[in-house]
């Protein structure tokens, strides 16, 4: 990972029969690199920091446990220096929660179906084991090659008498914490819970409650009752039940809650949530999920998903055409609203021809933006394609606000001179004609062309609308309008239909969210 630095470089040996070729991670757990045994072993390489007797004694309790859906932990060793050192198995893959971060609105119900199956599987055999690992969460399951691995043990205790102590304090992530944790003398039920948590995050792609602080979030999974409205009928009372507030009124085993799950899903996948699922990729770049085990943050090695995801569900052409129609009926009125604030601005000359004028360009623009969203997707990576789309766009709204602004080519019989640039058609531009109409073409054209439109317009957004766009259409517009500026027209002219578009493009454009609740 770049930016972050390592107490130990490639090539070095501090650990005997271990070669670290590069650091991957790091946080308050302490240092994660990749190495390669002596024998050519890729393995995972933790170095303690912080609360080591903590962290060996959850580790120590899972270090000779061996199933298809955890982490494999090999052994616990120290260097000369007296630094406690976890080697572990090496992951090909990503943690859950960078899978649910590119899919703010839920995975496929029935590959959420399937990897909670999985989770559900691993978690269970470690309560089979007599140990509950209280820190489940996203960040720590791990997704390889279309299977899931649950890692990060640190966490995990027996449920045993001589333990009972360490057991009842508070520990694990607010997210994802049972709401019986802060009265201690807990048990299994808290992984549970946290199943439930996961569960709903998979499907909703945000997990039950949020807030702005940990005691926020907390106090949530205290007194609030989780909305279920985003999940098919079939799965609420599965997960009001593995989200109840009593423990005693939850599933009193995990794999109860996966036969539960399993039976939601049996009639098939849910229509709404439904997504066609394609071919995983070749194998990446490799990462170990030692690098994510405790961090959520997105991880700077980069990882390769081991199954990519489509959209929404397809929908005909009739549907998209209604869709479409729907948003340029409803542009004028959205419009209209946008342009009545900039009465305010102060401004020479008469007010309402100046707001009409603002209202049809805006108009316009948004029309175009629309359609410029609806085109076929393309790799962002490459967007100029999709600029020069825009600046086309743009282009054409220039040439309106120059004809609205009262500029136009002269008759075929009027007075000519040498200097006029005569058109294909006959008639006759003057010069200075023809340097402002350059000005409205150059400003509206590159002031179009500058934002990412397709993104602000894209049914998969993240939120229907949002600031940034609008700001980033006024960044541009003041700037262009300072390069190109033409004094036949006010700057609310100039700059108020890009404002106004911004905004209604996004207001109009289909978003795919909406159609999760209910």
């Amino acid at each position: 990972m770049t930016g972050l630095k390592f107490t130990y470089r490639s090539g070095q040996r501090p650990l005997d029969g271990f070669t670290l070729k590069r650091g991957v991670g790091q946080g308050g757990f302490g240092e994660v690199y990749f190495g390669v045994s002596d024998g050519g072993k890729e393995v995972a390489l933790k170095l303690l920091r912080g609360h080591t007797d903590a962290e060996l004694r959850g580790i120590g309790h899972c270090l000779n446990l061996k199933h298809p859906n955890l982490v494999h932990l090999y052994d616990l060793r120290t260097d000369a220096r007296g630094d406690k050192w976890v080697v572990m198995e090496y992951v090909f893959g990503e943690s859950l929660a960078h899978v649910i971060n590119r899919h703010p609105h839920g995975l496929p119900a029935e590959l959420a179906r399937e990897w909670f199956a999985a989770l559900c599987r691993g978690v269970g055999y470690l309560h089979d084991q007599g140990v509950i690992h209280r820190d489940l969460k996203p960040a720590n399951v791990f997704v390889e090659h279309g299977g899931l691995k649950i890692g990060d043990y640190g966490l995990s205790r027996r449920m045993s008498g001589s333990e009972r102590g360490d057991v009842t304090r508070g520990v694990g992530t607010p997210h994802y914490m049972a709401p019986e944790v802060k009265n201690g003398n807990y048990g299994r039920s808290v992984d549970v819970y946290a199943c439930g948590v996961i569960l709903f995050e998979m499907l909703t792609g945000h997990p039950p409650f949020e807030g702005q602080t940990p005691a926020e979030v907390l106090m949530k999974h205290q007194l609030d009752t989780p909305d279920l409205s985003k999940v098919s009928a079939a799965v609420r009372p599965v997960l009001a039940r593995a989200l109840d507030k009593d423990p005693a009124r939850r599933f009193a085993t995990v794999p109860e809650l996966a036969r539960a799950v399993e039976a939601a899903f049996g009639g098939g996948p849910n229509p709404d949530l439904a997504v066609t699922r394609t071919v995983a990729p070749p194998p990446g770049p490799k990462t170990p999920a030692a690098e994510t085990v405790v961090d959520e943050r997105p991880p700077a090695v980069r990882a390769v998903a081991p199954a990519t995801v489509a959209g929404p569900p397809a929908r005909s052409v009739r549907d998209r055409l209604a869709e479409l129609a729907a948003g340029l009926a409803l542009a004028p009125a959205v419009c209209a609203a946008g342009t009545a604030p900039w009465a305010l601005a102060r401004t020479e000359g008469p007010l309402w021809p100046l707001l009409g004028k603002v209202f049809l360009l805006a108009t316009a623009l948004t029309w175009l933006l629309v359609l410029v969203g609806r085109l076929p997707r393309r790799d962002d990576r490459n967007p100029w394609g999709r600029r020069a789309v825009q600046l086309a766009a743009g282009l054409l709204v220039g040439a309106l606000a120059f004809w609205l602004d009262g500029w136009a080519a002269p008759t075929g019989g009027a007075a000519a001179t040498t200097r006029d640039f005569v058109l294909p058609t006959g008639h006759r531009v003057s010069p200075a004609a023809f340097s402002v109409g350059v000005r409205y073409l150059f400003y509206f054209g590159l002031a179009t062309a500058a934002c990412r439109w397709w993104s602000a317009t894209d049914r998969m957004r993240a939120d229907r609308v949002r600031a940034f766009p609008v700001v980033a259409a006024a960044f541009w517009g003041g700037v262009f309008l300072f390069l190109w500026p033409w004094e036949s027209s006010s700057f609310v002219a100039g700059l108020a239909p890009l404002v106004v578009a911004g905004l209604a493009a996004q207001v109009v454009s289909p978003w795919h969210g909406d159609r999760r609740t209910g």
